[in-house]
């Protein structure tokens, strides 16, 4: 397996790993305070900050999803 190849494998299953976690905390946070759904991430007013946690719950699902596509075409290259 070349050095290029590691990489990708690496960084395709710590995507897919940390994007199921931070979406599983979203989980949490809405089924035990459903209300701090609409807030933004901080109160700063600029991007990425200013994401409600909903949008970072689906963009980290589908971080996830893409991590765990690449992960498994990598593992069958292989």
């Amino acid at each position: 397996m070349s050095g290029r190849h590691v990489v990708l494998h690496a960084v395709a299953l710590t995507a897919c790993l940390f994007g199921l976690l931070v979406w599983g905390y979203v989980i949490i946070v809405q089924v035990t305070h459903p209300n701090w759904m609409a807030t933004t991430l901080s109160h700063l007013h600029v991007f990425p900050f200013n994401w409600r946690l909903d949008e970072v719950g689906l963009t980290s699902f589908a971080i996830a999803a893409i991590g765990f596509f690449v992960w498994q075409i990598e593992r069958n290259l292989n």
